[in-house]
């Protein structure tokens, strides 16, 4: 499993243990089966413009991003709801709910680098 830190090009850190889905196993589970999303914890799925909230149980902060990892959309995804298609996204960033303001203002710029075991 490969984990991120996940932050705006600001600096302002969104995540320092962000699992990168990178096979169908992972992007089918997901955050399934999971009590709650910490502080610092979340979720990438690349090649992705929707996501679902079925067998959650808790809601998570979604954050759509352009192929240049820009920040198109937000949303807060309740358990056991689907997710906004989002036309030109191309990842998906889940994030804990407490996540928010300034810095998932569209148009801004996140990056990421392999975080460090």
């Amino acid at each position: 499993m490969t984990y991120l830190n996940v932050h705006t090009a600001d600096g302002i850190e969104l995540g320092s243990h962000v699992r990168l889905t990178q096979n169908p196993w992972h992007r089918f589970l997901g955050l399934m089966g999971t009590r709650n999303l910490g502080m610092g914890q979340g979720m990438l799925f690349p090649h992705t413009n929707a996501v679902h909230g079925f067998f959650m149980r808790y809601a998570i902060r979604l954050v759509y991003l352009t192929r240049d990892q820009r920040i198109l959309r937000t949303a807060l995804l309740k358990p056991w709801r689907l997710g906004p298609w989002v036309r030109d996204a191309y990842y998906v960033l889940e994030l804990p709910i407490s996540i928010e303001g300034e810095a998932l203002k569209p148009g801004t710029r996140i990056s990421w680098s392999r975080a460090t075991p």
